[in-house]
């Protein structure tokens, strides 16, 4: 790798070669060299332009842009129509640590489409089949109450993360979110950032940009 040379199984003589080397991993390999895990010399030679990629809980943002492409993937694999998730599946996946990251959510989407019903939303009982609900599918309801009921008695904030219809967007969607949430809650900021998993900031920075979009 360092002379960029190979040699072949049984060959004489050694070979120029023109690579990049791309090298990912999951590990920390600093702390895998410092315990003798992982050869040192190989760490330096593959360490020359590292990009670190934040798991997917430290990057809640990309989340309904995942959720949208891989509901748009898997409809279109599925031959089945697009109705979205239910808002109480969308907040718990806002909230979801994601241990198995990208591919996780990929997963659980693919289950909650082919575990729905046609026409139906997808909800947390097609998402968390056969496994424990995440702590976050219990919430409290309009009356202050813990509750963990099905979406048909209680009342959605958005019933969808969207029909994908032609002039379906990102930004609609979650301006939609955003003012509903708003409503919600009587203009209440603080409150209407807890409801769709944001900080106050957060929430009233994409407030400002929607509302500065609608001018």
């Amino acid at each position: 790798m360092q002379e960029r040379e190979i040699e072949r199984v049984g060959g004489v003589r050694a070979i120029t070669v023109d690579v990049r080397v791309v090298a990912a991993t999951n590990i920390d390999l600093r702390k895998a060299v410092a315990e003798g895990a992982f050869r040192e010399d190989l760490f330096y030679r593959l360490n020359v332009y590292p990009i670190a990629l934040p798991p997917l809980r430290e990057r809640r943002d990309d989340i309904p842009l995942l959720i949208n492409a891989f509901l748009t993937r898997f409809c279109q694999e599925y031959a089945r129509t697009p109705m979205g998730l239910t808002m109480r599946a969308l907040k718990v996946l806002l909230r979801y640590d994601f241990a198995g990251n990208v591919r996780e959510l990929q997963n659980l989407i693919e289950r909650g489409l082919i575990a729905s019903d046609e026409g139906q939303a997808i909800d947390l009982v097609h998402l968390f089949r056969n496994e424990p609900m995440p702590a976050g599918a219990y919430s409290l309801d309009d009356h202050g109450s813990l509750s963990n009921n099905p979406p048909a008695t209680r009342p959605a904030l958005l019933d969808t993360l969207g029909q994908l219809e032609e002039d379906f967007s990102i930004d609609g969607l979650e301006s939609r979110l955003i003012h509903e949430a708003l409503q919600r809650n009587a203009g209440n900021l603080a409150a209407a950032a807890r409801l769709v998993g944001l900080s106050r900031a957060q929430f009233a920075y994409r407030l400002k940009k929607h509302q500065r979009h609608t001018r």
